[in-house]
């Protein structure tokens, strides 16, 4: 079973970045030629391609494609970009442009079918989902508004047979099972509903919007009662929802009202793209097929903040941090979302080293939507900034309102005022914190390793520290600062063969770490090694180190080691 669904994944990641067989039309010289436009125009949407640049891509491909417009692959491709650029005006001319050359090219009839669903033209939507493909990720695409596409029409039969074969198998057997069970919801045949969301909730590959729509069902039933007592229990089981559909339905709830259960056929297929997107995708780390089901279902239905919010992600990760702002931008601030977006919004900021505008998003979001969530954000982000003066009475605060179960259940404000606390010399109550951390949940590697390291970087229990690192490096033997502390303990104790080894293992583990290779600088100085000593500390300059870092490194770098020993 675990061979088969692995071979499913490859080939539906296949699937999404191939294109059709067709070898295309025979280029002439003239076109490999200074004055070739279609070549120029093809690497210079190549390059845009390989900066990730969405905007340039669509619009040299398309260029390329104008000069080429037998090239059905290179259409696809162009197509392609334009959708992922979010420029779906050009998608679907350029696949109108595809369909006169190749009717059968999949990715132009999901474009153009997309178009006709939106629209509710059904027929003319089925129209360009009717004729299978071979392409896996584009036929399940088109099925998700075929599927709901057949329902609209009343064609309920043809809908159950489209959703039952959804094709892909694991993962969309159970999302096309999801499908039928709202179809069943919608049609009021709730037994039958109950039954399909019970064999979901089996699986449990979409447990939130199994639940969602499990809640809009009772609720549309009149089982307002049952409703609740049903998402109470998922809360409970699942751990608190502060923000988020989930948050909303319970609130809606808890003041005795129904909630919202009346989905279009398109709300309903932008939702299945949606979770196809993160719960498949990019799981299968098929990042561009995600991005494809997030702009697709947003064509569907524009309103789809979970898509946006989703889609922004994916634009974050990829340095296109304006499309990203686009997205969280546009969610507004009635949305179940907008704490999500927002606290997004500033991590983008974040990352383009805009501190001032991340923080302030911050405060003003914390204003407006108080909660654990957003306080734990602020607290996080001044901590980070190595802001620990002003993290810490965020973190008192945050801690003095959660009950002690609250705390066994989620120890981390407790690590990271710890860590404030050691920050700020307030050593015996980081000790306090960090091991009561340790009391919730023994195997903390990261607790473990913190208050390790700084006992024995202070020449404090140095047995207990060793025993605390070992565990710690047996928890998380990939983690470069882990795998430092131990290298660090043993060059406390004057081991340094042994420090050096774990050092060196640490820099390849982490080698953008300012700390460690600053470390491994001080061990190859202790062996007399100087010249690679110096080395090191030179490059450890380069990767951001703290104030108090760079003051140490620069002393060792005029005097050698012995220089940064009477320092603080």
């Amino acid at each position: 079973m675990r061979k088969l669904l692995l071979l499913a994944t490859a080939a539906l990641a296949y699937a999404c970045t191939s294109t059709t067989t067709n070898s295309g039309p025979q280029y002439s010289e003239a076109d490999f030629s200074s004055d070739g436009k279609l070549f120029a125009d093809y690497l210079v949407g190549s390059y845009a391609n390989y900066l990730d640049d969405s905007d340039a891509r669509a619009k040299y491909y398309a260029r390329a494609y104008a000069q080429a417009p037998e090239d059905v692959t290179l259409g696809r491709r162009a197509a392609t970009s334009a959708l992922t650029a979010g420029n779906i005006g050009l998608a679907r001319t350029l696949s109108r442009e595809i369909q006169e050359v190749d009717q059968s090219e999949p990715m132009s009839r999901a474009i153009l079918g997309a178009k006709e669903f939106t629209a509710a033209r059904y027929q003319k939507a089925d129209d360009y989902f009717e004729r299978s493909t071979a392409d896996l990720t584009v036929q399940i695409l088109m099925n998700l508004m075929k599927g709901w596409s057949e329902f609209a029409q009343g064609e309920t039969e043809t809908a159950r047979g489209v959703f039952a074969n959804i094709g892909g198998g694991g993962y969309f057997d159970t999302l096309g099972k999801l499908q039928i069970a709202n179809m069943e919801a919608a049609l009021g045949n709730y037994e039958a509903a109950l039954k399909g969301l019970d064999e979901v909730d089996e699986v449990g590959i979409t447990p939130i919007e199994s639940a969602l729509s499990r809640v809009r069902m009772l609720s549309d039933k009149g089982d307002l009662e049952g409703a609740k007592e049903f998402l109470d229990g998922f809360i409970d089981d699942n751990g608190v929802f502060e923000t988020g559909p989930v948050a909303l339905f319970a609130e809606t709830l808890a003041d005795g009202n129904a909630v919202p259960s009346k989905l279009t056929p398109q709300e309903q297929a932008s939702r299945a793209m949606t979770e196809s997107a993160f719960g498949f995708f990019l799981r299968n780390r098929a990042p561009d097929a995600a991005e494809v089901f997030l702009q697709m279902a947003l064509t569907v239905d524009p309103n789809n903040d979970k898509a946006k919010l989703w889609l922004g992600s994916i634009l974050d990760n990829n340095a296109r941090y304006d499309e990203a702002l686009a997205q969280y931008t546009s969610i507004g601030s009635e949305s179940p979302y907008a704490v999500s977006a927002k606290l997004s919004e500033s991590n983008v900021y974040f990352s383009q080293d805009q501190d001032d505008k991340a923080l302030e998003i911050l405060e003003e979001t914390n204003a407006k939507y108080p909660s654990f969530i957003t306080r734990e954000s602020l607290g996080r982000a001044r901590l980070i900034r190595e802001k620990y003066e002003e993290a810490l009475p965020i973190y008192d605060a945050l801690i003095a309102s959660m009950s002690e179960d609250e705390i066994k259940a989620n120890p981390e404000p407790l690590y990271f005022r710890g860590i404030c606390y050691e920050r700020t010399k307030q050593w015996d109550k980081a000790v306090t914190d960090f091991k009561k951390v340790l009391e919730i949940n023994p195997d903390s590697a990261d607790a473990l390793n913190y208050l390790g390291y700084t006992w024995v970087d202070r020449n404090e229990n140095l047995n207990e520290a060793f025993e605390m690192i070992r565990k710690a490096v047996k928890l998380e033997p990939r983690s470069g600062a882990i795998v430092d502390s131990l290298g660090w303990a043993h060059y406390k104790l004057g081991q340094y063969s042994e420090a050096r080894e774990h050092l060196e293992r640490a820099v390849e583990l982490s080698p953008s770490s300012a700390t460690i290779i600053d470390h491994l600088g001080d061990v190859y100085w202790k062996l007399g090694r100087f010249r690679e000593a110096g080395y090191q500390w030179e490059r450890a300059l380069e990767f951001d180190p703290t104030d108090e870092e760079k003051l140490r490194i620069d002393a060792k770098l005029e005097g050698g080691l012995e220089a940064a020993a009477d320092l603080p």
